[in-house]
């Protein structure tokens, strides 16, 4: 057990970079940390980690090591967790990470109704659009628009994830352009775009098939779609965005749908759907399959 927890601590080392926010995670003192990785190179006759004043760097060997070392770990949780809740009631932890929006409108009421039926469930619920990267961060259960296909992934289609134009009534009467609007007035118009991890995400409008770039000339630009739907509120321009975040304000009057020549959509190609994502080896795991069932047979039509 000694080996198996110096590599619990070599691997949040290797990751983290920082002894003493290890030694906080597992709430030991960082000279014990810092002794049992040690050890654990002594052993291996090699250095795992770079040590100066400044900073722990790991070296080529420890890269290596690492890898190998999270897999095993990895595999070990996976097999601790399906032998422990093969005759007992689901339990413990599950970590999900999911769309802001999505999540806050339509995955928390669902974990609601499913905490009451499984009430020794705990969720991690995080909310990101960043690329998840099931097996190497901690996240059981992903929810994102679009995947990146992988052997080791499973992708569940949730839901459509259709874009739209929208703008309040009051900035579409000022704008003094022709509807529909044409690709150069979507151009020369007052726009709000949203910031995703990789950057600013542009905007596109398909004319007879053919999907063209908007060069867009943004008023604000935020990582925050509720802070953009704020601004869109207040007349500050127009927003490209997936059409169930705004209902209630379309249901209201308060947005309305800017009519285009063609569809504009955030992708070449249109609706990008939105999938639930989970490691194929996960779903042996009686709490995540129970989870991911629950949510693909309940999330409704969004």
């Amino acid at each position: 057990m000694d080996k198996i927890r110096a590599l619990r601590y070599f691997k949040r080392v290797a990751e983290l970079c920082n002894f003493t926010a290890v030694a906080e995670e597992f709430d030991v003192p960082a000279s014990s940390i810092s002794r049992r990785v040690r050890d654990l190179e002594q052993s291996l006759g090699i250095d795992l980690l770079q040590r100066s004043t400044r900073q722990v760097k790991v070296t080529e060997l420890g890269k290596l090591y690492y890898s190998m070392v999270s897999e095993a770990m990895r595999q070990l949780e996976q097999a601790d967790e399906l032998v422990s809740q093969t005759f007992e009631a689901p339990s413990g932890l599950i970590r999900i990470s999911c769309l802001p929006t999505f999540g806050e409108q339509h995955l928390t009421p669902l974990l609601e109704q499913f905490a009451k039926l499984y009430p020794n469930i705990v969720f991690d619920l995080s909310y990101s659009d960043d690329l998840a990267q099931l097996g190497k961060d901690p996240i059981d259960i992903a929810i994102r628009g679009g995947f990146a296909p992988n052997e080791h992934v499973i992708a569940k289609r949730l839901s459509n994830n259709e874009f739209t134009v929208v703008a309040t009534p009051h900035f579409i009467h000022d704008m003094e352009q022709k509807l529909p609007l044409s690709k150069s007035a979507i151009e020369s118009l007052a726009t709000l775009q949203y910031r995703g991890p990789r950057g600013i995400i542009d905007w596109y409008i398909c004319n007879n098939e053919n999907w063209e770039l908007l060069k867009l000339s943004p008023k604000l630009i935020s990582n925050n779609g509720k802070a953009l739907t704020a601004a869109t509120l207040n007349h500050r321009g127009m927003f490209c965005v997936p059409s169930w975040s705004i209902c209630d304000y379309l249901d209201s009057g308060e947005l309305i749908q800017v009519p285009c020549e063609g569809k504009v959509s955030v992708s070449p190609g249109g609706d990008i759907g939105i999938f639930l994502l989970y490691e194929r080896s996960k779903y042996q795991i009686p709490k995540i399959k129970l989870c991911v069932n629950f949510i693909c047979e309940n999330i409704g039509d969004v």
